[in-house]
């Protein structure tokens, strides 16, 4: 029979009360690993110690510490949960209109081991750019971001995948998005710059066409009022009637697509319902010869 009346460990700020062997001569505690991973821990491990007390209530202790046996009491505890990767913006088929953006990732770990930044994988267009990214913590989980330049016009692919300090590796997250820089096409058939007409109605028509196949022509205004447009998803038409006002018109023709890219063009007309005036009307003689010289010498001056 064993002189040592009782042997348990402390784990994890648990004692766990050891069981004897008679056959074996040896002692033995078992318990659960902790839910969450060593990572945060000291040397990253959960540590053990071992105490044994005898009839007479001697006490020994060993701990981690022990030269001989502490590495049997350093518990390494490993999470199973993948972190998430998670990539904010752009969305997933958005179409932006610059190729300069803001990109934003988000990523957690679930499970206690943190996270592996050194290990992320970043592409964009399949060009690593993880050396690039600036780490900040954002309502309880870590986002990072990279300043995109002379991204392609059209189709662009992010892909974002991080692995947390455990070893294991999230998912791996893709999004695909659109660039389109270049502004409508903008065409006015009528009227033509520096038209003068004596009629105050003016009809002006043209037609506008997107920059690219990803955007669509979200209207077109004349002097800020939206016209009625007809044609295609390729090709807007209009017509639109407008009063001019005597004198000098300044006609505005503006194209918006649907990410906001703008084209104008202006025309001026000129308004002009006055007639010209005649005066200083000298006949050079009022009776003449059948088959003489008639001569009329006049004034005419724009009455605009």
């Amino acid at each position: 029979m064993s002189a040592i009346k009782q042997a348990y460990i402390m784990f994890n700020g648990q004692k766990v009360v050891a069981q004897y062997d008679e056959k074996t001569k040896t002692w033995s505690a078992t318990t659960n690993a902790p839910a969450n991973s060593s990572w945060s821990q000291p040397d990253h491990v959960y540590k053990v110690e071992i105490h044994a007390v005898d009839a007479a209530n001697n006490e020994a202790t060993m701990t981690s510490a022990d030269p001989t046996y502490g590495d049997q009491l350093k518990i390494r505890v490993l999470e199973k949960s993948k972190p998430t990767a998670t990539i904010i913006s752009p969305t997933q088929g958005s179409v932006l209109g610059a190729s300069e953006q803001d990109i934003v990732l988000e990523m957690s770990d679930a499970g206690g081991s943190g996270l592996n930044e050194t290990t992320v994988v970043f592409t964009v267009n399949g060009e690593s750019h993880a050396g690039d990214l600036s780490f900040t913590n954002h309502e309880g989980k870590r986002r990072a971001t990279y300043h995109a330049t002379g991204l392609t016009d059209g189709e662009n692919t992010i892909t974002f995948q991080v692995t947390d300090n455990d070893g294991n590796v999230s998912n791996l997250a893709t999004t695909t998005f659109i660039v389109s820089t270049t502004a409508p096409s903008l065409t006015v058939n009528t009227p033509t710059e520096g038209l003068i007409t004596n009629s105050n109605k003016l009809t002006v028509t043209g037609s506008t066409t997107p920059g690219s196949s990803a955007v669509t022509i979200a209207s077109v205004k004349v002097n800020n009022q939206s016209v009625s447009l007809t044609g295609s998803s390729t090709k807007k038409t209009f017509s639109h009637e407008i009063t001019l006002v005597e004198g000098q018109n300044t006609i505005t023709v503006v194209s918006t697509d649907s990410i906001g890219k703008v084209t104008t063009v202006t025309r001026h007309v000129t308004l002009d319902t006055k007639a010209p005036i005649i005066t200083d009307v000298h006949a050079e003689a009022v009776t003449v010869d059948a088959g003489g010289r008639v001569k009329i010498t006049f004034k005419v001056t724009d009455a605009a």
